[in-house]
């Protein structure tokens, strides 16, 4: 049976509060990507030839980090925020909080430098990140949501790229058996293909991997920076 893929939530990343910085290679105009979803707070900067990227894993403190974080980014890349041409943040579903900081964040960036935003599903992040490590056919995305819910997503790998097959949706967190390579559809009827990979929460996001994903894609006024909402994510009930 395929094993299943896992991140280890520290590779890559410093647990300590201090920002480390990689290199890799993009083509597109000057983007700054915002990525505070999960517990790693992570900011890139992709100027046409690489990606500039500051990450810490600080679970619930990305309120007290992303700024500095991404003033420090940019300060070492050289650039004003009214040379970027977009802000793109990683857009939910995720944690409540943190979807929100992302979004508030990149509105006031880009409404203060007069520049675009660009939102991508947290989902297509984590998807694209297992595709760079495994060969699997495709990949079904799990995140938490309230108790006894996940989100999830499925995503097929075609040519080099990710293809979604099935956009993010409210599934029982026990319709997604842990420790299978086979994860359910979220419609939660029919299984994923034998041999796709389940992308647990646990998968440490990065901001570099965001920005690539974010070149080709719309680009919006800063008045649409809002994350993504799935039906039926509410714990709230209407009273008659």
């Amino acid at each position: 049976m395929p094993r299943l893929h896992r991140l280890a939530a520290a590779e890559r990343f410093d647990r300590r509060d201090q920002f480390p910085i990689s290199f890799f290679g993009v083509q597109h105009m000057p983007i700054l990507a915002i990525e505070t979803t999960g517990a790693a707070c992570s900011v890139a900067f992709a100027d046409g030839a690489r990606v500039r990227e500051h990450t810490c894993i600080a679970p619930r403190r990305h309120n007290a980090l992303v700024l500095e974080m991404i003033d420090t980014l940019l300060a070492s890349a050289g650039v004003r925020p009214r040379e970027l041409e977009a802000v793109a943040f990683s857009a939910g579903p995720g944690s409540f909080t943190g979807v929100r900081i992302g979004a508030a964040v990149a509105q006031g960036i880009a409404f203060g430098a007069g520049v675009a935003v660009v939102r991508v599903a947290t989902s297509t992040v984590m998807a694209e990140q297992v595709r760079r490590r495994c060969d699997a056919p495709g990949v079904t995305t799990v995140r938490p949501s309230r108790a006894g819910w996940v989100y999830a997503a499925r995503y097929a790998f075609e040519d080099g790229a990710v293809v979604c097959e099935a956009f993010d949706a409210l599934v029982p967190s026990d319709a997604v058996p842990r420790g299978s390579a086979r994860g359910l559809a979220p419609s939660h009827e029919d299984q994923a293909p034998p041999g796709w990979l389940v992308a647990e929460r646990d998968e440490p996001l990065r901001a570099a991997v965001l920005a690539e994903l974010a070149g080709p894609m719309p680009r919006l006024d800063a008045a649409e920076a809002i994350p993504f909402y799935v039906p039926g994510d509410s714990p709230w009930k209407k009273m008659s």
